[in-house]
């Protein structure tokens, strides 16, 4: 889930969610190299286990943040999915003090088994129909961290009895096509922040930022094709 905020006083804040309970690398370099240890061997199509189980071995963190994300669970669509910060932020007091923070955008439409649909875009044709229907609201659950979570390792959640602040509902009413909607032309750079909330000493939010702008930069050189999301579909409710 991809959000940009803009208050009244010409602020901006802009959101890059995930529905993982955490990212796979502490460190830029350790994404890196995780890539290159399962990257596909041309003559399977599938990573290697004589590269995959050395580096798994020598980073335990990275082995139990993939645990996690295999084993989470898989909800029916977009429309049920939590979706997390992943990322450690600081939020700013009056008095000058600050406190760790993490976000998520949780569902108020239960979640519902896994998804059965078929086809490369059942997912995004569920979420127009469901749209035609009625409006999708998430809360924005604000987890406020203690002293002793980590701030600058997103490969290790927070503990579940940490204190969370219902911040807000967004809803969402309708559904547009890439091709005449709002959400060309940005990036949904995580470190875009308004006033009172700042990047932690988290070492990927930065990284996230660069990686962003070189793919916009790299995007906007390209011809794009017309979106299989059309504007017909978004009107009518589904595939015409």
């Amino acid at each position: 889930m991809a959000l940009r905020i803009l208050p009244p006083d010409g602020q901006e804040w802009r959101m890059g969610l995930n529905d993982i309970p955490v990212f796979i690398a502490r460190t830029p370099q350790e994404f890196h190299d995780l890539l290159l240890a399962t990257r596909p061997d041309p003559a399977t199509g599938r990573p290697d286990p004589a590269r995959v189980g050395p580096f798994m071995s020598t980073h335990p963190e990275v082995a139990g943040a993939v645990a996690l994300v295999s084993g989470r669970t898989i909800t029916s669509g977009f429309a049920d999915d939590t979706y997390l910060s992943l990322d450690t932020f600081r939020l700013l007091g009056m008095n000058g003090v600050s406190a760790p923070v993490r976000w998520a955008m949780v569902p108020v439409t239960p979640p519902r088994a896994a998804p059965s649909g078929t086809g490369p875009d059942y997912l995004f044709e569920d979420l127009i129909a469901a749209l035609h229907q009625a409006p999708l609201q998430w809360r924005l659950v604000i987890t406020t961290g203690e002293p002793s979570d980590p701030t600058s390792d997103p490969t290790r959640a927070w503990p579940a009895s940490r204190r969370r602040i219902d911040a807000g509902t967004l809803t969402l009413d309708r559904a547009e096509s890439e091709d005449n909607g709002p959400c060309t032309g940005i990036t949904y750079d995580p470190t875009v922040l308004p006033a009172g909330i700042t990047a932690s000493d988290d070492p990927i939010l930065p990284a996230r930022s660069a990686a962003y702008m070189r793919s916009f930069t790299l995007r906007s050189g390209e011809r794009k094709p017309a979106s299989a999301i059309t504007p017909a579909m978004v009107a009518t409710g589904g595939p015409s």
